[in-house]
């Protein structure tokens, strides 16, 4: 049998970051030839930050893993979850790929195209599949290790949004709410 373990996941909406690899490449003066060398963010609306948590919560009953703790914030999202080291990747994989397809259909759907920020100077940044990049290629993974360190992360989980100023987006909340594993940070402590 293999072991389970507790995993803080993060991820972020694509051209929201500047990573060291990019400045030292000059990456984002040399795209559509030096004519939009900053970021172009189309943030999360609370809308979409709801449908994200949908997928997400069913992903996990899907690929059976648990959520602990999840919070949206605008440009990028926070996870705590349990599964096996070797499904992390699986995991954050299909999370990203069915949530990017579910926020660019709603943005389609509303006549938004969030990527091309050069008004139809340029054709939209499309990947190989013809899909719009929504969340960056990479994401981050740190494993918990201790109780102490698993209810600092549920904390800062859940207290990501003012940390950023952010308004409280009530229809989130909820869905977090009654979704993820347990409600009690002390309940889960003892699984470790």
């Amino acid at each position: 049998m293999k072991h389970q373990a507790y995993f803080h996941l993060t991820t972020n909406l694509h051209d929201s970051r500047t990573s060291n690899r990019m400045l030292i490449y000059k990456a984002r003066e040399r795209r559509f030839h030096g004519t939009l060398p900053y970021p172009d963010v189309y943030y999360m609306s609370m809308e979409e930050e709801t449908l994200i948590a949908q997928e997400v919560f069913y992903l996990s009953d899907e690929l059976d893993f648990a959520v602990i703790a999840m919070n949206l914030c605008r440009d990028h999202m926070h996870l705590l979850v349990c599964c096996e080291e070797d499904e992390v990747s699986k995991i954050m994989h299909r999370i990203k790929g069915r949530t990017a397809r579910t926020c660019n259909a709603y943005r389609a759907a509303k006549g938004i195209n969030p990527l091309d920020a050069t008004n139809g100077k340029y054709e939209p940044r499309t990947l190989k599949d013809k899909s719009i990049p929504f969340w960056t290629q990479k994401y981050h993974c740190k494993v918990i290790r201790n109780s102490d360190q698993l209810l600092n992360t549920i904390n800062y989980i859940r207290n990501n949004r003012k940390k950023h100023g952010l308004p409280n987006n009530p229809a989130l909340q909820n869905l977090i709410g009654k979704n993820q594993l347990v409600a009690s940070p002390n309940a889960i402590v003892n699984l470790i």
